[in-house]
């Protein structure tokens, strides 16, 4: 009876070793992450030129371009570089920014238009070619034709002739305050108005109007992996899917907030809402929200954006960037 205590601390201590070293072993593994981690971006602990940002967008290498109240910056995913006014900048206020097919950077503001080739900018107003200075979005079709939303309805430019659409009567754009354009897999255009959305394709225009007022406000259009339409709204997310079908997800439903301002969809599938008070993600079935208390640098978020590597970033109106890592 002498040995048991030391027979039941021996195993006690071998148990122990083997959690101990199989702990170990599972940490050891460099693919292995948590579900969800977390990088910021801000003006004091990086090089972004500012933490007020309106807008976001990648380019065919791979490069983020961050918009801001005070000039513009690019992440290659090492390092921020910035430019401001005294580059040659238009105006240090960027309403939205678009990446064309020839590498140009195209950047609105509310006193016109700058083409950033990397080295030179290229500066529009309405003296040559906008039909108005004061800019809210810009797409880039297939045809790089450049679509440019303004508050006097939308300029195409295909980089040396300039096409203009504005409201007139029931055949054409239905508003022409043009807060969000979208070019669609299809080459269809699309533009989110203060009134409406209107649908260009061949020449033909084609209007949505919903029921209810506050849903006519548009801020943003996007298509999902399956094609379907989503509509960032003053009511809510609405979704119109190929067979005409809509469905609409407001607080209702579990949304954060019913102004919806930006969209993305991530690797999975999952839908993202940035609002005034956090992001709303929407996997098909159910609403979850990030905000301040669980990961997001600030409520309001003002642009979303996959990356190429699938990480999700969120634009704040004031804290700069947060960006989510999703293990795939």
């Amino acid at each position: 009876m002498k040995f048991k205590p030391k027979h039941s601390a021996f195993g006690l201590l071998v148990f122990l070793l083997v959690i101990l070293f199989a702990g170990s072993s599972c940490n050891k593994n460099p693919g292995i992450r948590p579900a969800e981690t977390w990088t910021y971006y801000s003006s004091s602990n990086s090089g972004l030129i500012n933490n007020e940002i309106t807008c976001l967008t990648k380019d065919s290498n791979g490069n983020i371009w961050i918009g801001t109240r005070y000039g513009f910056s690019k992440f290659d995913g090492k390092k921020f570089t910035n430019w401001q006014e005294n580059n040659g900048l238009i105006y240090h206020d960027i309403t939205a920014i678009a990446a064309d097919k020839s590498g140009n950077i195209w950047l609105g503001t509310p006193f016109g238009v700058s083409k950033f080739d990397g080295q030179h900018f290229t500066n529009y107003t309405t003296q040559n070619g906008l039909s108005s200075n004061n800019v809210y979005s810009i797409a880039v079709d297939d045809q790089n034709v450049v679509w440019i939303g303004t508050g006097k309805g939308v300029c195409a430019f295909d980089g040396k002739k300039w096409t203009y659409y504005e409201k007139t009567g029931g055949q054409a754009l239905v508003n022409n305050h043009v807060r969000s354009i979208m070019v669609d897999k299809q080459n269809h255009k699309w533009f989110g108005t203060e009134y409406g959305v209107s649908e260009f394709y061949n020449g033909t225009w084609t209007t949505f109007l919903s029921p209810k007022a506050l849903a006519n406000y548009v801020f943003t259009v996007f298509q999902d992996s399956k094609n379907n339409m989503w509509f960032g709204t003053m009511a809510g997310a609405l979704r119109l899917d190929n067979s005409g079908n809509q469905i609409a997800l407001t607080t209702k439903d579990g949304l954060v907030y019913n102004q919806v301002e930006c969209m993305a969809q991530d690797s999975s599938g999952a839908m993202w809402f940035g609002t005034q008070f956090g992001v709303s993600k929407y996997n098909g079935s159910s609403i979850k929200t990030y905000n301040k208390a669980n990961g997001l640098a600030a409520d309001w978020t003002t642009a979303i954006l996959k990356d190429s590597k699938g990480d999700i970033w969120f634009a704040s109106v004031n804290k700069g960037l947060s960006v989510l890592h999703i293990s795939q």
